[in-house]
């Protein structure tokens, strides 16, 4: 870096911002623009006098897009000629003009012996620079850059990004970067057109800097209440309004009436004719569609999911172990008891320091669910995004060979009050059959008809298969086919 002299001037002036082509391009009009050097900086001549330019952190989006200013530092002659005698450094006459908007279908690979790098347009805003190990490796991106174009005046443009500077000189185009072993790397290039990206070249994992709502990109509302996408910049990322967004960390799904629209992080739509219906993935890059009558699983640019476009193993240690509450039921003197050292986890209303206790309103019971099981139910999952609703369910088979849905807390108290008795006689009785699913979801049977409850509350199905993780087939007694989804919507084919 270079040495520090007393009695310096700084100057503070504003970033002139514009966009042209979807590139943000800020003017510097102070001086000629000198000499870039990745180590000492960029540095101008105003008058007699040499000065370093300050850029404001580009990955501090927020600061960089809020106040979009530069600082001048004076920098002695001695300073100056240090920089000169660097053989890095990049004289104002070596830099050409050049189209930056060629970024837009361009792809820069290095040559090299041992692996190679893919430099190319990302998105509007962002670059991605992937590593290739041989020709047979799919791409594994290294990282993304958010970048800039600094225009100096006279032609004289370069690009600023995360990693470091592109500068066009009149010998090739110049990569630096803050990582020795890149710019090395990028000595040697090929260019190649930038084709459609490949699910592997979509794929990043430095998701807090794309997903929505975090640091880059936020979704914001309008007077008529739809939603756009904007950028740090105020500006679209997606040239449209809708009426909702939901997001994950691969993709965005954005709703406009009737019709769903798909994007990954490029914010180029994914296109699916006849798309009814859209199911996420926790932790994956991968949705699941309803398409005309069909279910399949897309990756990131819409294709048929295959196990190769997943390259990483998600990281599960930072998330809380799921919290669980033991209990037994038990059968004695033809009355039923249940045993749990936690009863206010199960039935948070009720205060006791027991550890078992009589269950009552279970006289016409010949076995309840759990019965002489060692058992738990999962209160929560943070992994899982779940947590239980109460009061929590429970099943009891009659004498007279029918079953009664329930709830552990009506049959704990001795005398419910009205809010637990009304809930407790909407649950579905006198079922032919009744299984538990997964927790608090039950498949049940009644007069030849079938649901998962409480998923669809109605028992309405002539057939109902499994879930197929987001969907699952379904077949009323008019033999009309359908899917039915996980929050109870049906989508009946065409």
């Amino acid at each position: 870096m270079i040495a520090k002299y007393p009695k310096k001037l700084l100057f503070i002036f504003v970033l002139l911002a514009q966009v042209c082509s979807g590139q943000k391009v800020f003017k510097i009009k102070e001086g000629q623009l000198e000499f870039i050097n990745l180590e000492k900086g960029i540095f101008i001549k105003k008058g007699n006098s040499y000065y370093e330019i300050r850029l404001e952190k580009i990955n501090d989006y927020d600061k960089f897009a809020r106040d979009s200013k530069y600082e001048l530092q004076s920098v002695t002659i001695e300073e100056i000629e240090a920089v000169k005698r660097d053989s890095s450094t990049i004289a104002s006459p070596d830099i050409v003009t050049y189209d930056f908007k060629n970024f837009e279908t361009k792809k820069f690979t290095t040559i090299n012996h041992d692996g190679n790098y893919q430099f190319y347009k990302y998105n509007k805003n962002f670059f991605g620079i992937d590593f290739i190990k041989d020709s047979k490796q799919k791409p594994i991106k290294a990282n993304i850059f958010h970048y800039c174009i600094l225009d100096f005046g006279n032609n004289k443009k370069i690009i600023y990004h995360e990693g470091g500077f592109i500068i066009p000189t009149k010998e090739k185009i110049i990569f630096l970067f803050k990582e020795n072993d890149l710019t090395t790397s990028f000595r040697n290039f090929r260019i190649s057109e930038l084709k459609n990206l490949t699910t592997a070249e979509v794929f990043s994992l430095q998701v807090e800097k794309l997903r929505l709502n975090e640091n880059f990109y936020k979704i914001d509302s309008l007077k008529n209440k739809r939603v756009k996408i904007l950028d740090v910049y105020n500006q679209r990322a997606v040239n449209k309004t809708f009426d909702s967004i939901i997001f994950n960390d691969y993709f965005v799904i954005a709703y406009q009436k009737a019709k769903i629209n798909l994007y990954n992080y490029t914010f180029q739509e994914i296109k699916i004719a006849n798309l009814k219906a859209v199911g996420q993935e926790r932790f994956y890059p991968v949705l699941q569609i309803i398409e005309g009558n069909s279910v399949r699983r897309i990756n990131l640019i819409g294709e048929n999911f295959n196990a190769g476009d997943i390259r990483y193993i998600p990281d599960f240690s930072n998330y809380f172990d799921s919290s669980r509450v033991e209990f037994k039921i038990t059968k004695e003197n033809d009355h039923f008891y249940l045993y749990t050292d936690n009863i206010f986890s199960l039935v948070p209303r009720l205060a006791s320091f027991e550890n078992h206790f009589k269950l009552f309103n279970a006289d016409e019971y010949e076995t309840i669910q759990f019965l002489d099981e060692n058992t738990s139910i999962t209160l929560n999952s943070e992994m899982m995004d779940f947590s239980v609703n109460f009061p929590i369910m429970i099943y009891a088979k009659l004498k007279n060979g029918k079953y009664n849905l329930s709830t552990i807390e009506y049959l704990g108290t001795e005398n419910p009050n009205n809010e637990i008795v009304i809930f407790n006689t909407k649950l579905p009785k006198n079922l032919d059959d009744i299984k538990l699913i997964s927790p608090q979801t039950y498949f049940i049977e009644k007069d030849g008809l079938c649901t998962l409850y409480p998923i669809m509350k109605k028992i309405k199905y002539k057939k109902l298969e499994s879930f197929q993780k987001n969907f699952a087939r379904f077949e009323l007694p008019n033999g009309q086919r359908g899917w039915l989804d996980l929050k109870g919507n049906e989508y009946l084919d065409n």
